[in-house]
């Protein structure tokens, strides 16, 4: 029966979710799935984890995030664009964005970033992804 459910467990793992995700599907924690697989032996081959692109800036390590940006991995998330942005200027103000000139999100040099209010931003650079456009051609 246990060789049952460790069995499904890896084929869940294999379909490529994590052992955290594959933890939840089954009601058990990470770590009791990782020692599982490690205890199973070859037939239950752990994959290597990913070392993730980072940049450090300011004594801070920032690790690439799926969305494309660069961002602290504590709890706090922040995103290093607009770290780099307070660093050199003030502390962006409620309701504004930084956006990267060369539309190359891993360039956060304080020369590639500008800011903009979020609405101007987003019709300027998000035409045809965001609410602006929709109720623009909507009222049309």
């Amino acid at each position: 029966m246990k060789n049952d459910k460790a069995n499904k467990m890896f084929e869940e793992y294999q379909k490529g979710f994590s052992l955290a995700e594959v933890g939840r599907m089954f009601g058990v924690t990470r770590q009791s799935v990782y020692t599982m697989f490690k205890t199973k032996g070859r037939n239950f081959k752990i994959r290597d984890k990913k070392i993730l692109p980072f940049q450090t800036f300011n004594g801070k390590k920032y690790s690439l995030r799926n969305h494309g940006y660069y961002s602290l991995t504590n709890r706090k998330r922040a995103l290093m664009h607009r770290d780099v942005w307070e660093f050199y200027n003030n502390k962006i103000p409620l309701g504004w964005d930084i956006h990267h000139k060369d539309f190359d999100k891993s360039n956060n040099k304080i020369e590639n970033l500008e800011i903009y209010k979020k609405d101007e931003h987003s019709r300027k650079f998000a035409t045809g992804h965001n609410q602006y456009t929709k109720n623009r051609n909507k009222s049309q």
